[in-house]
């Protein structure tokens, strides 16, 4: 883990966790380009500005475009193996995990249709290098596969069969997306549970499977859409961040942006907490506010501490208001001694207005 504190303070320096931040932002910026542009009509200077960040801070993160699409495949299915990899530990039965794991990437899909397109249809389009680390993620993925559900009982498993099968189903997925079919993916779970259970399975299980998934997927799309359609409105800020004396609160939430996964200790070493309960204290603030999520470790294991997604909000605008209050190193080293702030994680409250600046 790389440093984080400042060698003059020995305060928490939220200059990393503001290049991790930007890194989201551009990596974010580079999805919507390439979906409406496809990677052949995208630039450097595109994807800058519509992450509003400079040419240097994209280079900061990326040494080139092709990198930045990398990223994007590669975080991409590094999401989408976990959902299924979750799903799939969920059930004892390597039905129930499969028909799980396929309802938890369609969903993913439905609800990121951006992502979905880059993911399925633009990466396939960008060049050899390109199809060759989506080839990478798919080779994965179908060993996490056969990891999980082995051979099925009274089931066969040939040569290969994995691997034709998942090529079958992203062909559906990428079939789906470019002719701009009607209806959510996750209506296709039943076909879908057909094609996967075709070669271990005599024909009446199949049927009751295409069934069963049919339901699965009618039962979700209903869910889907009995949920009313909402304006998305950015939340405010907490109170808790915006008070001036609240520099500790702030540091946190920065240091998990760039360090997710964190213990307590680490936490309270990086934003300079001494006292055990205080930090204890703070974090469960933090996360009463929605801002964190705190994973219980096993027993005598500490617990690991990450930003929600609200959080993840929150931290960009602090980001931001911290990359505008001078804590650059420049800006810092031309002030007069007496003049420079012991806090490094001070910044110009005024830059994040209460209402409507959370974005996403």
């Amino acid at each position: 883990m790389s440093s984080t504190t400042d060698g003059r303070t020995g305060t928490f320096d939220p200059r990393p966790a503001v290049g991790a931040i930007q890194r989201a932002r551009i990596v974010e910026a580079m999805v919507l380009v390439v979906s409406e542009r496809g990677y052949a009509g995208a630039s450097i200077g595109s994807v800058t500005a519509r992450a509003k960040v400079s040419r240097r801070a994209f280079h900061e993160a990326f040494y080139s475009l092709e990198e930045c699409f990398l990223a994007v495949l590669d975080e991409g299915a590094a999401r989408t193996s976990a959902l299924m990899s979750e799903a799939f530990a969920a059930q004892e039965n390597w039905l129930d995990g499969v028909r799980g794991a396929l309802a938890a990437l369609l969903s993913f899909f439905d609800g990121e249709p951006v992502l979905a397109r880059v993911l399925l249809v633009e990466a396939t389009a960008a060049g050899a290098w390109a199809r060759e680390r989506r080839e990478r993620h798919i080779a994965s993925l179908t060993a996490l596969i056969e990891a999980r559900w082995g051979a099925p009982q009274d089931g066969h498993m040939y040569p290969l069969v994995t691997a034709g099968v998942m090529a079958a189903l992203l062909g559906v997925l990428h079939t789906h997306l470019v002719t701009a079919r009607e209806g959510p993916l996750i209506t296709l779970l039943g076909p879908l549970m057909g094609l996967v259970t075709a070669p271990y399975l005599e024909r009446r299980l199949v049927v009751r499977e295409i069934e069963r998934g049919e339901a699965m997927g009618h039962r979700l799309c209903k869910q889907r859409h009995s949920q009313p359609t909402q304006a998305v409105r950015h939340p405010e800020l907490p109170a808790l961040l915006l008070d001036p004396r609240a520099h500790r609160a702030r540091a946190c939430l920065l240091y998990l942006a760039s360090n997710p996964g964190v213990s307590n200790r680490e936490v309270a070493d990086a934003v300079g907490v001494s006292g055990r309960t205080q930090m204890s204290a703070l974090l469960a603030r933090l996360a009463c506010d929605g801002l964190l999520v705190k994973c219980a470790g096993a027993p005598g294991a500490p617990n690991a501490w990450s930003l929600s997604d609200y959080g993840v909000r929150v931290a960009r605008v602090l980001a931001r208001a911290v990359g505008g209050s001078g804590a650059s190193p420049t800006n810092r080293d031309r002030q007069p001694s007496s003049a420079r702030s012991t806090d490094t994680c001070t910044v110009n409250i005024s830059a994040a207005p209460r209402d409507a600046c959370v974005t996403s």
